[in-house]
């Protein structure tokens, strides 16, 4: 009897793990399927991206308001129907530029991270020049707002360009 029940119970064990591996599998053919579904829409969007040329000039955007009143100002300059120059600016509540002080009040740890975010949005800046496309920037660790308020800005620009 114990030999049965046994015998039944590595069946049944047996039968959920082919089950279950069953399920895995299927899913890991349909990933590439949808990766490759994911990659096509990108391509699509840079490819309807691509084709509507920037007009010629001079073009500044605005993000949005941080918590302490702060903004980004993205001005973009356009030749040839593409961005050759990017000038990103961090400005505070006030109207003036964040700089070299800006984060001190928050102590040393503070300070530094307010500093790295500042880079980073410069680094924004470069990125969109040398790519074309605010979708090709990559966000730099901890500086997750500044980023958001750069493609706020950026977009901001280039919808005026187009």
């Amino acid at each position: 009897m114990n030999k049965k029940i046994t015998m039944a119970s590595v069946a049944l064990l047996s039968l959920t793990l082919v089950g279950c591996g069953g399920a895995k599998n299927k899913a890991e053919e349909n990933a590439p399927k949808e990766n490759n579904k994911q990659v096509e829409a990108t391509n699509n969007a840079k490819t309807n991206e691509e084709a509507v040329a920037l007009k010629d000039g001079t073009y500044t955007g605005k993000s949005s308001d941080d918590d302490y009143g702060g903004h980004i100002e993205v001005t973009i300059t356009v030749a040839d129907g593409k961005i050759s120059d990017t000038v990103v600016k961090n400005l505070q509540k006030d109207g003036t530029e964040k700089g070299e002080e800006y984060g001190k009040e928050a102590g040393e740890e503070g300070h530094k991270t307010a500093q790295m975010t500042l880079e980073a949005s410069q680094g924004y800046g470069k990125e969109l020049t040398e790519k074309g496309s605010v979708e090709e920037v990559e966000a730099v660790t901890g500086a997750t707002q500044s980023y958001n308020q750069f493609v706020e800005a950026a977009n901001d620009a280039i919808n005026q360009a187009k």
